[in-house]
């Protein structure tokens, strides 16, 4: 141990300081969905693939949830997702949000999906030179189709009269 310096103090994994937990908690509208839950006890449903107690064990690239089951969508992804990652991701978290529903995106990147309109920005502040949580909330547009969701309509031969 050095001496000079005072003992480090670490944090739970996965986990929010209380503030921001809260706010994120008032923004969630149920039925929520929390992707990259980590030790997290916000949303109705929890999903994670590396904590040993989520809902759901599930990949956030692909949810077994059908699409359109939830009113909020929650996530702080995993800030090292490479860049061609991300897009994959965001169509996703779109894709199991109802039409009219809320993503919170607790995270730096902007999403750029035409289905999802950024409406509201908020940061905290915090001391000098830290890391800022910023919180985005994204609307799923009601009026978008998503391509990937509509049936494929099969063409039939008129059978004939007998």
């Amino acid at each position: 141990m050095n001496r000079k310096n005072p003992p480090l103090r670490f944090q739970k994994a996965w986990s929010w300081p209380e503030g921001l937990e809260a706010f994120l908690r008032m923004l969630l509208v149920s039925p929520s969905l929390h992707v990259c839950c980590g030790e997290s006890e916000l949303g109705d449903v929890k999903v994670d693939l590396y904590v040993e107690r989520p809902d759901v064990k599930a990949d956030l690239f692909v949810l077994p949830f059908r699409s359109g089951t939830f009113a909020s969508v929650l996530i702080d992804p995993p800030w090292h997702l490479p860049y061609d990652k991300r897009p994959q991701m965001a169509k996703e978290l779109a894709r199991v949000l109802r039409p009219g529903g809320i993503l919170i995106f607790n995270c730096p990147w902007r999403i750029n999906l035409r289905i999802l309109r950024l409406e509201e920005v908020y940061w905290a502040d915090t001391k000098a030179w830290r890391n800022i949580p910023v919180v985005q909330i994204y609307r799923k547009q009601p009026t978008m189709v998503d391509y990937d969701e509509v049936p494929v309509l099969q063409q039939t031969q008129p059978q004939p009269q007998t």
